[in-house]
């Protein structure tokens, strides 16, 4: 009936719609509202409500609204071609509540809104504490949930306790049956969970009553019998071989049944035996304590002591395949040790009992191994030898084993020794001939104890010892040689003669010249050689050295000496030639006096005696370049009155004039005197000047 009336509404609206516009037209009008009976609300949980509308005509628009007056469309949808209308709303609420529902048909206004009251979420049934299995694993396997019969969908949550608590598990079923929950540890002890199911659309149920799970399970304990212990010497793993395990089984060895130290583990990869290795359990005997943990099991008790037995030594060395050599300071003493294996660790001791090991060595081919020290000493003794074998521990050293002193390299041959005792400017050599390359010779001064004076090493059959001085006197040095291997021998006593002196200086070959002060007084030697060191000296014995000169190109040598003295005297001369000492000084080697210059000639000095005001001249004429004249108002003694030097530069000039200025001389008439002093001469006599002006 409703659906006619409707289209007939519609009729009458298009009807309208034709009619001219002076023709009546009808007022709007509201739609007819649905019946509450007509609306159905489901409130799900965890995903869209829904409200379906029915009885609608084919393009209704239904509309859901929150409250009864005004408020925002919560949802809305448009009726099907059956009159149907499902309306999706994101959540309505977990609690129970009202919607309210409005009908808009075509052409018409929306009607009245309708309430429609809808109930709370609904919860998930629990679950069936039966249907749950609880596995409380070992540490390493995770424990598990359990639960049966569930959908798919279903969520099911593990707690640690009835209300509240942690969620300590969680799983999701993708397929209907049973669903498990994963736990990385319950506890080693017995407990409960607490387990709930969440099933679409619906709430979370409450949770079971306690399910109760027992406590994680020990592994069996191993039987000792199938336990094998090896203790090795250091250098090799010690071992426990536990058999008959299954893959994934852990071995743990202890020092101690309850408690102590794990000294070693591992875990099986194949099932068989299991080697677990341990860097040393101890040389002595005694006992480890084994545990197993198999797999999803705690840890097995351990196992009684199993024993194991002192870690052996190895076999004494024979002291008949020992050899020792005992080589002196400079080359390593030897221990030959004969018919070692590869691996053989060789010690060498100085003592039966304790002491420090003076040498070792390890065997890396089989047959004979040497041990190198760097010195066992100088005279015999004994050694004490060990050997430590592989997987055994050292042996017991050897009965003592002599060795015999060091030997003594062959005193040198007295022919074989040449000495030269240069003078102190040469280096002294002693020459040492049929000598062996390495040889080291060492010159002494005394014959027993005393100071190294010289050593040298042989690269060829022979060499020679450089000495700075051994002396200038005849002595004796004392020779030695160290062979390689040996000893230093006896010293061998070698005389050697003084050093020689040069040749004197014959008196002919010397010439002396006696300058005046300003010139440097000569001493000329004539027939030297190269390198000869010539000396003057002032006496005969002691005395100072006033002059010394090095021949340094074939010729004559001369000695310059600042000044030999302006009277005649003596000098007497040496030489040092090359390798020789210094000769005997000369006898005695006169020089004369200084020479005076000539008096100059009267006839050549002027005076000019000017008035008071003016100074006085006096001319000299015909004098040399390089003249001095002196003015004097007395013949002897007194201070110069004046001086002046002739110097020019006119090179075609002999003899020049010199003006010499005096201040006064005097109104009367006198005298004056004038020297003159020439190159390499000394101060002539004073002339009386006897002309005037």
């Amino acid at each position: 009936m409703k659906k006619l009336l409707s289209k007939l509404l519609g009729i009458l609206v298009l009807l309208s719609m034709l009619l001219p516009s002076s023709s009546t037209t009808f007022g709007a009008e509201l739609s007819n509202s649905t019946s509450d009976t007509n609306i159905n609300i489901t409130n799900n949980a965890g995903e869209p409500d829904i409200l379906n509308v029915t009885d609608l005509i084919k393009g209704d628009i239904v509309n859901v609204y929150s409250s009864a007056t005004g408020g925002i469309s919560i949802g809305t949808a448009t009726a099907n071609k059956d009159g149907d209308a499902t309306v999706s709303i994101t959540q309505l609420g977990t609690a129970a509540g009202n919607d309210y529902v409005s009908v808009k048909s075509t052409g018409l206004l929306e009607s009245n809104k309708i309430r429609k009251a809808y109930d709370a979420e609904a919860k998930s049934t629990p679950l069936d504490p039966t249907a749950i299995v609880v596995t409380n694993n070992a540490a390493g396997t995770s424990d598990t949930v359990v639960v049966q019969y569930v959908a798919i969908g279903d969520i099911i949550n593990v707690y640690s306790s009835a209300i509240g608590g942690d969620l300590i598990g969680t799983a999701n079923a993708t397929v209907a049956g049973d669903l498990t929950a994963s736990i990385t540890q319950l506890g080693a002890a017995a407990g409960n969970v607490y387990i709930s199911i969440i099933r679409k659309a619906l709430l979370e149920s409450a949770r079971t009553i306690a399910v109760g799970y027992v406590a994680e399970a020990k592994s069996s304990p191993l039987d000792p019998t199938a336990i094998v212990v090896t203790n090795n010497a250091i250098g090799t793993l010690d071992t426990v071989v536990v058999q008959n395990l299954a893959i994934g089984d852990i071995i743990n060895v202890y020092s101690s049944a309850i408690g102590g130290e794990l000294i070693g583990t591992a875990t099986e990869k194949v099932e068989g035996d299991l080697t677990v290795s341990i860097p040393q359990i101890e040389a002595m005997s005694g006992n480890v304590y084994v545990s197993v943990t198999s797999k999803t099991l705690l840890e097995s008790d351990r196992t009684s002591g199993v024993r194991y037995d002192a870690e052996a030594k190895s076999a004494p060395l024979d002291p008949t395949k020992i050899i020792i050599i005992n080589n002196a300071v400079g080359t390593n003493d030897t221990v030959v040790v004969k018919k070692v294996d590869i691996g053989d660790i060789v010690n060498v001791y100085s003592s039966a009992i304790g002491g420090g090991v003076i040498g070792t060595a390890t065997a890396t081919v089989a047959g004979d191994l040497t041990v190198s020290i760097t010195q066992i000493g100088v005279v015999s003794g004994s050694v004490y030898v060990s050997v430590i074998r592989k997987t055994f521990l050292e042996s017991y050293r050897t009965i003592p084993i002599p060795y015999a002193a060091e030997a003594k390299s062959i005193p040198l041959d007295l022919s074989s020794i040449i000495i030269s005792n240069n003078a102190s400017r040469t280096a002294d050599t002693v020459v040492i001939q049929s000598l062996e390359i390495g040889d080291i010779v060492k010159v002494y001064s005394s014959a027993l104890g005393g100071a190294v004076i010289g050593t040298a090493t042989a690269t060829a059959s022979g060499l020679t010892v450089s000495i700075t001085q051994i002396g200038a006197a005849g002595g004796t040095v004392y020779v030695s040689v160290i062979r390689k291997t040996f000893l230093e021998s006896n010293r061998t006593s070698v005389t050697y003669a003084a050093e020689a002196k040069s040749t004197p200086i014959n008196l002919s070959n010397i010439t002396v010249t006696n300058n005046a002060v300003g010139t440097a007084d000569t001493v000329v030697v004539r027939n030297l050689v190269i390198g000869d060191v010539v000396k003057v000296y002032s006496s005969a014995t002691a005395g100072l050295v006033i002059g010394t000169a090095t021949v340094t190109l074939v010729g004559d040598l001369t000695v310059s000496i600042t000044q030999l003295g302006a009277i005649s005297g003596s000098i007497y001369v040496s030489v040092t030639s090359e390798k020789l000492l210094e000769s005997n000084k000369t006898k005695e080697i006169t020089y004369a006096s200084e020479a005076k210059s000539t008096p100059l000639d009267p006839i050549n000095i002027i005076v000019i005696n000017n008035s008071n005001g003016i100074s006085n001249r006096v001319l000299i004429q015909n004098l040399a370049v390089g003249d001095i004249v002196k003015i004097y108002s007395i013949s002897k003694g007194g201070p110069a009155i004046g001086k002046g030097t002739v110097i020019t530069t006119k090179t075609d000039t002999v003899r020049v004039d010199l003006f010499v200025n005096i201040t006064q001389i005097g109104e009367a008439t006198g005298s004056i005197y004038v020297s003159v002093t020439k190159k390499k001469l000394l101060e002539s006599d004073r002339i009386l000047a006897t002309r005037y002006f």
